[in-house]
């Protein structure tokens, strides 16, 4: 594994942010950890980079602790902060010095295809501009593990569609995406964790979701049938190995397992 994350809880002064969460990331897999704003993932991945350190629990990168295998780790941050006033040739300089596996000839490539334009700081940006230019960054630097927070964040559907298609793309890279957008899951994920108010609430490749999952009538349900959720329409989520209903949507999925999860909080 790349990447192990095994109970890990992360508290800022005394409020707890991360509480229970748990998963796995193949090697060359696509990892998606999603769920909603405030749900702790942009601090289980700044626990995965090493940027800070959890306060329980195991992290592991590589098989190591993040703190020793840096410079095989990428991050395209939530926030886009930039330097002040630097042009993206001298962010390309001071990358070139973070990660021994740089590509120049890849960094020119997207930045030319994405049309940023290299004369203005890049502090000038506009928000959109900005990850696409922070992504080029984090594609060129070689690394061997991608953490992605909301990366598709101010950008329009087009370049949406083709920044995901361009990580499903990726040879011999692992990649972890954050996000609060359902529907991203399905077009790139090989495989996700959905955490609610610091926990983990379901962990599973995509396709064994879907493969043990159907959305279905009530009147089609048997004992050996796990209801998970009701649908407005009347129709129910629910776990089974049984060929009943049909196969579920992530966004389906998703939202059953976040729902259901708020509603147990609450009880």
């Amino acid at each position: 594994m790349v990447v192990e994350v095994e109970t890990l809880e992360k508290r800022f002064n005394g409020k707890i942010a991360v509480s229970s969460v748990s998963f796995e990331v193949k090697e060359g897999d696509i990892f998606v950890l999603v769920g909603p704003n405030g749900a702790g993932k942009t601090t289980t991945l700044r626990c995965l980079c090493g940027e800070i350190a959890p306060d329980s629990g195991r992290v592991r990168v590589f098989g190591s602790s993040p703190f020793r295998v840096k410079d095989r780790i990428a991050v395209l941050e939530e926030s886009r902060t930039t330097l002040s006033k630097l042009k993206p040739s001298q962010y390309e300089e001071l990358w070139q010095l973070l990660y021994p596996r740089w590509s120049s000839r890849l960094f020119r490539d997207l930045i030319l295809h994405f049309k940023v334009d290299e004369e203005k700081p890049v502090s000038s940006f506009s928000a959109g501009m900005r990850t696409l230019f922070f992504l080029s960054l984090t594609l060129a630097s070689g690394a061997g593990l991608l953490l992605l927070d909301e990366p598709t964040q101010g950008i329009d559907v087009e370049k949406k569609t083709e920044m995901l298609s361009i990580f499903k793309e990726l040879e011999g890279r692992t990649v972890v995406i954050s996000t609060h957008q359902l529907d991203e899951v399905e077009w790139v994920a090989d495989s996700f964790a959905i955490i609610s108010e610091g926990r983990t609430v379901y962990a599973d490749s995509l396709a064994h979701a879907k493969e043990t999952h159907r959305v279905t009538r009530p009147s089609e349900l048997s004992d050996e049938d796990r209801v998970l959720f009701s649908f407005d329409d009347g129709t129910v989520l629910v776990e089974t190995r049984r060929d009943i209903g049909r196969y579920p949507s992530f966004v389906e999925i998703g939202t059953a397992y976040l729902k259901r999860s708020a509603k147990l909080s609450l009880i």
